[in-house]
């Protein structure tokens, strides 16, 4: 269950390490790319929201429909933050507890704590009617289609039962969403593809490029 403002502010200046203060504003300040996780106006995925209606002199205009209070009121506060050591991994995101954790040595990781963002807005998204998550994945496809010419086939590889099952035996659940926002995020940060999807590691995506927007072509 998400915390209450009064709940935050007690973990904030009584309870939370330096360092998990440190992560939680880490968040906060990659926020900014994970709007098309809330649908908000200038996204890809608003444009998915978008109908004509009328104003109330009776002229059309268009609009995004009112969302979800999950994806209107969306707050990074709700949530809580751990840095600890871990044995069996290097961060997580636990949906139960509402909790990004991550392994001391990989706080200066910016590749690592967007990755678990993904599973945190993903889990938010997972939690409404499917149509939304259809509606984003949908939004990311056609804008990564125009900028990775092997998406496809990327895809089809990663939408094989011997990949999900390998990746599940880890421990992990990584589906076709959460590689197209990785995806989203290598481009945007200017790194090789698959770094957010890996860890900071783009050994899995090796020969896939994308067209960057300086129309140069970064590889990975």
């Amino acid at each position: 269950m998400s915390r209450s403002e009064q709940e935050f502010m007690n973990w904030y200046w009584n309870e939370a390490s330096e360092q998990e203060k440190e992560l939680m504003e880490k968040v906060e300040s990659f926020g900014i790319l994970f709007w098309d996780m809330l649908f908000k106006p200038g996204t890809c995925s608003y444009e998915l929201t978008k109908v004509n209606t009328k104003d109330q002199g009776g002229n059309w205009f268009c609009a995004g429909m009112e969302l979800p209070e999950e994806l209107e009121d969306f707050d990074y506060s709700s949530f809580y933050y751990k840095v600890e050591e871990l044995s069996d991994c290097d961060a997580y995101y636990n949906n139960a507890e509402k909790l990004i954790c991550v392994s001391p040595e990989l706080l200066s990781s910016d590749s690592t704590i967007m990755h678990e963002m993904i599973h945190l807005h993903e889990a938010v998204i997972n939690d409404l009617p499917m149509y939304f998550h259809d509606m984003l994945y949908w939004a990311l496809y056609k804008e990564l289609k125009e900028k990775i010419p092997q998406l496809d086939e990327i895809i089809t590889q990663h939408a094989h039962i011997l990949t999900g099952s390998t990746l599940y035996s880890a421990g992990g659940l990584h589906d076709i969403l959460f590689l197209l926002k990785s995806f989203d995020l290598d481009i945007r940060q200017g790194y090789p593809l698959g770094t957010v999807f890996s860890y900071g590691k783009d050994d899995e995506f090796k020969g896939y490029s994308y067209e960057a927007n300086d129309n140069q072509t970064a590889q990975s």
